[in-house]
């Protein structure tokens, strides 16, 4: 049976998705196809490799204990950002609340996989809005563009329409090694819904 590599993401409400989405391809345009178009998300887990099959019930069991446990996932924006790994270049950071990493820790420790960031850095929720290999200079002028087209002028007003609840977790086919994102598919949605009495 084929194996591919899978992640769960919180994706944004529609409003943000689409001022994100317009974002990255404006910004991927740009770049000379250094950089690519994706869809705009948190990763909650990723880098689990199994069978399709595997994914969808480990990730429908994963949903249901996050459900049971947290319900709708808060991610309230702080600021964009820049870093040195490709997938993690430019990027709306989330305020890192104790529900997200333990929710995160969850889904990770289900999967099989440590939690965190990798290299024993803890979990940094994060909207990306660039992926890419650039210079210091290349990732403070795409910050501040993303700022500028994520965020706008009112900063305060601004990291209100950028946070929202996560009412629902998706299972995506996120092969990292494919650096043009072109694999990348969405395989399932799962609610995040606490079951009523």
């Amino acid at each position: 049976m084929a194996t591919s590599v899978y992640s769960l993401w919180l994706e944004p409400p529609p409003a943000l998705a689409s001022t994100s989405a317009g974002f990255i391809a404006r910004y991927a345009g740009a770049s000379g196809g250094r950089c690519p178009t994706f869809d705009p998300h948190i990763t909650l887990a990723g880098g689990f490799v199994g069978t399709e099959a595997q994914a969808r019930e480990k990730s429908a069991a994963i949903v249901a204990s996050l459900a049971s446990a947290f319900g709708p996932l808060r991610c309230d924006a702080m600021e964009v950002s820049v870093g040195t790994r490709y997938h993690q270049c430019v990027y709306l950071r989330m305020v890192p609340t104790e529900q997200l990493a333990n929710a995160h820790a969850l889904a990770a420790r289900a999967f099989g996989l440590e939690p965190g960031n990798g290299w024993g850095a803890p979990y940094m929720p994060h909207l990306s809005l660039v992926y890419g290999r650039l210079t210091e200079t290349e990732r403070e002028c795409a910050a501040r563009d993303a700022a500028t087209a994520v965020l706008g002028d009112d900063e305060t007003n601004a990291r209100a329409s950028a946070s929202f609840a996560a009412a629902e977790v998706s299972l995506w086919r996120t092969d990292v090694e494919d650096l043009s994102c072109e694999s990348w598919s969405r395989v399932e949605r799962y609610p995040l819904e606490r079951e009523r009495p």
